[in-house]
């Protein structure tokens, strides 16, 4: 199934006096990138969001944004770090023995020391208030998911229309081909007898023949032809693929457009010409929309 790299996705859901709200939103990138904003307070879930979110994103850059609103049941709890603290007790009395101080370190003074005091905010429930913010991201994810696979649908869409006009100018090509050596040999002889009539000469056959051999395996388009078809074919079972197929559609194309380059370039044929043409021009209204496929 083709999805679309971009997308949005979106839930909020209230517990109590907090409300809850995730975003998603993916956009182009070449490899698959997952950023998370948690609440300070959450920050230890963000490997977990991360991992939730990836099941349902398999390329591009998403962005995670998850906010809560009012008061959360928390409490504050103050501790102490006693280490901390016994080293500084230790300092200062080998301080004030060195220096003979006479005020030695206070309580007070101890307590403002950074590192000393740290203020833990004690969640009630925390394991069911992690399920809950669990919940709500996947609800997101699956909402994003929705809209890339909604946009996916157009993008195969697209494309397919345009792979089958793409194939079936290669059906011309195939038709083209040998008119194009047998209008060449109509035009050499042509030019010959005009040549002719004017300055008699023989009319060398076997040396008419050498010439065309000559043109029809210089314009030979065979071997691209089969190419572009294998490459066709290729194209449209990457398009029913369930994995991430974007980067493999964008090979198919840069070597179906290498095909078609060379074609053009080996034209001898006017009609070849303007095919080959053609078909750059919806390789490339392609390639832009493989751009957005995940």
């Amino acid at each position: 199934m083709v999805r679309s790299m971009t997308g949005y996705g979106r839930k909020e859901d209230s517990r109590g006096a907090v409300r809850l709200t995730v975003e998603i939103r993916a956009v182009n990138h070449r490899y698959s990138e997952i950023q998370v904003r948690l609440p300070k307070a959450w920050s230890m879930l963000e490997d977990q969001v991360r991992k939730l979110v990836s099941r349902y994103v398999r390329r591009g850059r998403v962005d995670v944004t998850i906010a809560m609103d009012g008061k959360s049941q928390t409490a504050s709890a103050v501790e102490i770090d006693w280490q901390v603290a016994e080293q500084l007790v230790s300092l200062s009395r080998t301080m004030a023995e060195r220096f003979s101080l006479q005020e030695p370190l206070g309580v007070k003074e101890l307590l403002l020391f950074p590192g000393v005091l740290h203020t833990k905010e004690m969640t009630e429930d925390s394991d069911e208030a992690a399920e809950w913010l669990l919940d709500q991201v996947k609800a997101a994810a699956i909402d994003l998911l929705s809209m890339k696979e909604a946009e996916g649908k157009q993008l195969y869409a697209d494309l397919s229309g345009r792979l089958a006009q793409i194939e079936a100018w290669v059906k011309e090509l195939q038709q083209l081909a040998p008119v194009g050596i047998e209008e060449y040999q109509t035009r050499l002889r042509q030019r010959l007898n005009e040549w002719a009539s004017q300055a008699p000469f023989e009319l060398d056959l076997a040396r008419v023949a050498q010439e065309v051999a000559f043109f029809a395996d210089k314009s030979d388009i065979s071997e691209e032809i089969t190419r572009l078809e294998s490459h066709c074919l290729q194209f449209a079972k990457q398009l029913e693929a369930s994995e991430a197929i974007g980067r493999k559609l964008d090979f198919l194309l840069q070597e179906m457009n290498r095909e078609a380059n060379t074609i053009a370039s080996k034209a001898n044929y006017l009609p070849i010409s303007h095919l080959a043409v053609e078909i750059k021009t919806e390789l490339e209204k392609m390639r832009e929309q493989v751009q957005n496929v995940e």
